[in-house]
């Protein structure tokens, strides 16, 4: 499962369902989670996206992977998120809407990330990488970037979960205590 991003998706078995909810992952995975999982007897394993993502929306689905896992007595793993569209695109750069006037950008070649992530400026993904293919979901955003994709997170199935089950912020949360 991935909620990094404002799509927030779940994968099992080949089958994928995702629905675009910029604030609402809480209210859409366990749906989504039902339409893809016909049998929940059937997971052996839980890999999530854990990010780099807004602060809320990470949580929702690091917290659901965790609790499965535990619930299922499983084991659970986290992939960046990035990582699944860097392997589908091989060679090129990702970018994820970071909120701020920012975006989420790792460099990919081969499929395997070689730079990042980072959160930058949009300007700065053409003069850090000015040849590369950009491509995510935060061309909707930032047009000028490149080619528009949506994560999945069937292809967070696809490249090695090897990261804790934790969000990985790349700033501090908008929210602090007084």
């Amino acid at each position: 499962m991935d909620t990094s991003s404002a799509h927030c998706t779940a994968a099992f078995a080949g089958l994928s369902a995702g629905v675009d909810a910029p604030t609402g992952h809480a209210e859409h995975l366990a749906g989504l989670i039902q339409q893809v999982v016909p049998d929940i007897s059937e997971i052996r394993s839980i890999v999530v996206g854990v990010g780099p993502g807004p602060y809320t929306g990470l949580r929702v689905g690091v917290v659901t992977a965790v609790t499965m896992a535990e619930a299922l007595g499983v084991p659970v793993a986290g992939v960046c998120s990035l990582d699944g569209l860097g392997a589908r695109i091989g060679d090129g750069v990702v970018v994820t809407d970071a909120r701020r006037r920012e975006v989420f950008a790792a460099r990919y070649a081969a499929g395997r990330r070689v730079e990042g992530p980072m959160v930058i400026a949009p300007a700065r993904v053409r003069e850090l990488w000015p040849e590369a293919r950009v491509v995510g979901p935060a061309v909707q955003r930032y047009p000028d970037l490149g080619e528009f994709a949506q994560l999945d997170a069937a292809d967070l199935l696809e490249v090695p979960a090897d990261l804790p089950a934790r969000p990985w912020y790349l700033r501090e949360p908008d929210a602090k205590p007084q």
